[in-house]
């Protein structure tokens, strides 16, 4: 999986390339790029899919790992105890196995105050045991808050940015 990255990092890069072009020229760029980085993908012994449809990048691996960016989408298998917030506008979402155990991230903007959020996933969690809770206050610079919680299956970790301009979020989750 570590060679899909490298790949993901070139596919990022072509996507400018497909949201410059437009129409029929469009399509073409997409699958031109699409079956570049799957045949490179495939000289370095990995399988994968990818799919560059309206500004998003979406890879799936053989073993079923998923990444998307740009308008991406809650992973398939994402576990439902763990919700996310209908407030979070989602830029990013993965979903891999490592050792036998899964693991899921979204990242997005949130339309609200990192409070809020922060507050939002703290009572979410409230039945969980609650591994860490960090937040800093950076005065102009922003604020971030860091909160973890286990329910003994799942490790839930939410780190929050916020500035002046926008709050973002990262929400990964690991089976335990």
């Amino acid at each position: 999986m570590k060679k899909v990255f490298v790949i993901t990092i070139i596919a990022v890069v072509s996507i400018a390339l497909v949201l410059s072009t437009g129409g029929c020229a469009k399509k073409m760029t997409e699958k031109m790029i699409e079956k570049t980085i799957e045949q490179a993908a495939d000289k370095e012994g990995e399988d994968v899919d990818i799919d560059l449809s309206e500004g998003e990048l979406n890879i799936k691996d053989e073993e079923g790992n998923e990444m998307s960016f740009g308008g991406a989408d809650i992973p398939d298998d994402w576990p439902s105890v763990v919700p996310i917030n209908n407030d979070i506008e989602l830029a990013f979402s993965s979903s891999q196995t490592t050792d036998g155990k899964k693991g899921w991230s979204v990242t997005g903007m949130y339309d609200g105050s990192g409070d809020d959020l922060y507050n939002y996933y703290k009572n979410e969690f409230s039945g969980w045991e609650e591994k860490s809770d960090v937040t800093m206050d950076a005065g102009d610079d922003g604020k971030t808050y860091t909160y973890q919680a286990s329910n003994g299956t799942y490790l839930a970790t939410v780190f929050i940015t916020e500035s002046e301009d926008e709050v973002n979020i990262v929400l990964s989750v690991t089976e335990e």
